[in-house]
């Protein structure tokens, strides 16, 4: 039952990292740095410190008395991370929902899956096991390929291929860096440990991890925001007639986002 119950979870969080972006297709008079700003304020920082405080009462005290490095590493990635998520957002917009998110996903999926055994477990590679892996990273590449390929054409058609290609490496750097968190929660181990031996329950004690590495990740994303909005004389269209719909679609956003990590961590602790 335990095994069923963590599949489902999985999926379920798998289906909301894969549309949490939906809402945003339907927001009206706001620009990208609108939406992108409120959804980092409300998913990074906002709910993602409600969920943790309330799963992780004591989780300053655990970060005193986590290693130093570890700590630093984890920001390092957070921050990383957050701005892959800002050129996740910026590649979004230029390629399109149905280009953009398999192609950065597709690299996010693959890249974080490898990079940790490769750091972690190099022997697994050549195992039954990671074999597999290496064989389905090798598909997703070549989805990705085909995909850009197909989006090549599209965009020669219209004679706009400087914009493709530019959107293109916006992608692939979004997915190389946004695969970071995959990577950060390897390091994360001393970390989960701390928790653990403070009496934070098991399948709890990883939400320390995401809050560290979501929280940089908000000052990369909110900063880049503000800078726009600044730059572009952008801000005042805040407080459009729409503000309160835009409001509410960020936030759909924001609850789909993070609570796909944390389903995704409650559904692997009882795959194991």
């Amino acid at each position: 039952m335990a095994l069923l119950t963590g599949f489902l979870l999985v999926l379920l969080a798998g289906v909301l990292q894969g549309t949490f972006v939906l809402p945003m297709t339907l927001v009206r008079g706001w620009k990208w740095e609108h939406t992108w700003a409120t959804f980092s304020l409300l998913g990074m920082l906002v709910f993602n410190w409600l969920v943790v405080v309330a799963l992780v009462p004591n989780i300053f005290a655990v970060y005193a008395a986590a290693p130093r490095r570890d700590l630093a590493i984890l920001a390092l990635f957070g921050a990383g991370w957050g701005l892959g998520a800002v050129l996740f957002g910026l590649g979004m917009e230029k390629l399109g929902m149905a280009l953009g998110y398999p192609i950065i996903m597709g690299l996010i999926a693959s890249l974080g899956a490898v990079i940790p055994l490769l750091v972690f477990f190099p022997g697994t590679l050549l195992t039954g096991k990671g074999m597999v892996l290496l064989g389905g990273t090798a598909l997703v590449i070549v989805g990705i390929v085909l995909c850009s390929l197909a989006g090549s054409k599209r965009e020669l058609s219209k004679g706009l291929s400087g914009s493709f290609v530019g959107g293109l490496v916006i992608a692939i750097a979004a997915g190389v860096l946004s695969c970071l968190p995959n990577v950060g929660a390897a390091f994360g181990g001393s970390l989960t440990r701390a928790a653990e031996t403070l009496g934070v329950a098991p399948g709890a004690a990883g939400n320390t991890v995401w809050a560290l590495l979501f929280t940089l990740g908000f000052v990369v994303n909110f900063g880049y925001c503000v800078f726009l909005m600044i730059r572009r004389g952008t801000a005042s269209e805040y407080w459009s007639g729409e503000t309160k719909r835009n409001l509410g679609l960020s936030a759909m956003m924001a609850v789909m986002w993070i609570s796909s990590f944390y389903l995704y961590g409650a559904g692997a602790v009882r795959l194991g």
